[in-house]
């Protein structure tokens, strides 16, 4: 994921010099390196030298995935616009003034006109700005709201109208707030901003209330964990490519590896019946890591021992000890995720996802989730959801009237754009013109949209809009096809 990020700190102003802006520059900087960032800075900027940034900025986001942009120094709204201001902005008339800042509706539009697809502005910029009270012989009034465009979100340090103080520390309080949360793994912006404004009502006691507006239609993460690579190539070639496999250890294991793989019921349930009272002491992990990848690939071809087996998955892997049963699972997982080939598959063997992903939040079986987020971190652009992070997700459901009293799905909004697509793949799905459909109860087609997100059923918020209260049945794709095409 490509991320750039301009960062401006103004403090040397002419007869209101600040202390901190410089620093919370730089230490926003570090910390965004540490992240992933790409970042640019200007420290003590002049007119000249942030709109000549603004201009390299833009051309920046022709190429990248979240574009942020930092400002801490004096703000100022005038007739209900905002405006960054330099170091030789002219203070003398607020026209002056108005005309020698940068608007913040500029640095709104470079971003919205990027290639991004998440834009972050944070603002410590609401410091008392004695310039205003020169004007208009008033207390300053701060900055004022603004809206923020559809895959942005724009943070203040204060709520708008509010002013905040410079801070004592090396910092601005609002900084400061922000710099204890932003490495927190696996939270939200909108869950890290809430930490920040929690921090900072704490250390101003209450004085200063940070702020934000939001039209992000996605989740962001500052710091997205991530496990190490010792996990997945802990498998050989043949295993991760299992259509290869030859086995590694003596014993009966490769023989109920290779009834598994017969496709024939015949065979399979009779070897799943082996498998629970087996000796694994002489199987290595490729040889545990394939079994498991036969166990759900038989179960997914309706061996109904296999089945069973995956049913009671809980029950069955902990009575193995757990070095057997972690490479069981972690095999199981990857062959809903990828095939025979070791390639990441286009429509996802989840049949039983609820049931596998029972396991995710259990110890000491959470530990296989990792490996799979791990093994999926190329793809995770193309995921709805993605294991280990225990987030639900949520869609939007839209329906139409199709036939008397029958009202059809037309289309599936993820994060604000229609995923819902027809067989081929290549154009939108539309009810009025494929015909391949069928009827089903809403719970049947939470179900099948479960499944085709490979997302769990207690992970997935489905609502339904312009469906009929009393409806219990509507038409359907016959086969639901979902994508997620941004990655």
């Amino acid at each position: 994921m490509n991320k750039v990020a301009l960062i401006i700190g103004n403090a040397a102003y002419p007869e209101s010099s600040l202390n901190n802006p410089v620093n919370d520059a730089v230490d926003i900087q570090d910390n965004l390196k540490r992240l992933g960032f790409k970042t640019f800075i200007r420290k003590d900027a002049t007119i000249q030298d942030m709109d000549e940034a603004l201009t390299e900025y833009s051309d920046r986001l022709s190429s990248c995935d979240i574009a942020l942009f930092f400002f801490a120094g004096h703000g100022m709204q005038i007739e209900g616009r905002n405006y960054l201001t330099a170091v030789d902005t002219n203070f003398n008339k607020e026209k002056d003034a108005k005309y020698s800042s940068l608007p913040l509706d500029k640095v709104i539009e470079v971003m919205e006109d990027g290639e991004n697809q998440t834009s972050i502005i944070i603002l410590d910029a609401c410091r008392t700005n004695p310039y205003e009270r020169r004007w208009r012989g008033t207390e300053s009034r701060g900055l004022a709201p603004v809206y923020a465009p559809k895959g942005m979100l724009i943070a203040y340090a204060t709520s708008p109208g509010q002013v905040a103080s410079d801070g004592d520390g090396r910092n601005g309080s609002f900084t400061h707030a922000f710099l204890k949360h932003v490495s927190t793994p696996d939270i939200t912006v909108e869950d890290l901003f809430k930490r920040v404004r929690n921090t900072l009502s704490s250390t101003t006691r209450g004085r200063q209330i940070s702020w934000e507006h939001t039209s992000l239609m996605g989740d962001f993460y500052f710091n997205y964990s991530a496990v190490t690579d010792e996990l997945i190539t802990e498998y050989g070639e043949h295993a991760i490519a299992d259509s290869r496999y030859k086995h590694t250890s003596k014993g009966a294991i490769y023989k109920i590896i290779s009834d598994l793989k017969s496709h024939d019921w015949y065979s399979q349930n009779p070897a799943i019946k082996k498998i629970k009272s087996f000796d694994f002491n002489s199987s290595s992990k490729d040889d545990l890591f394939v079994l498991g990848r036969n166990i759900y690939q038989a179960a997914c071809g309706s061996a109904n021992d296999a089945i069973s087996f995956v049913n009671n998955l809980n029950f069955l892997l902990s009575r193995f000890e757990f070095n057997y049963s972690f490479h069981i699972l972690n095999g199981i997982l990857f062959e809903i995720y990828f095939d025979s080939n070791g390639r990441y598959r286009q429509n996802f063997k989840s049949n039983y996802i609820d049931e596998v992903f029972e396991l995710e939040e259990t110890e000491p079986f959470n530990k296989c989730f990792s490996f799979i987020k791990q093994a999926l971190g190329p793809y995770l652009k193309t995921l709805f959801y993605v294991p280990s992070t225990a987030r639900r997700i949520s869609v939007d459901i839209v329906c139409v009237d199709l036939e008397e009293d029958l009202q059809a799905v037309q289309e599936v909004f993820y994060e604000g754009d229609n995923v819902l697509y027809d067989e081929a793949g290549s154009e939108y799905y539309d009810p009025t013109r494929d015909r391949f459909m069928r009827t089903r109860s809403k719970d049947d087609f939470v179900e099948k949209l479960s499944q085709a997100m490979a997302t769990p059923r207690s992970k997935l918020k489905v609502v339904f809009n312009g469906l009929d209260e009393h409806a219990t049945q509507l038409l359907t794709p016959y086969d639901l096809n979902v994508r997620r095409l941004a990655g």
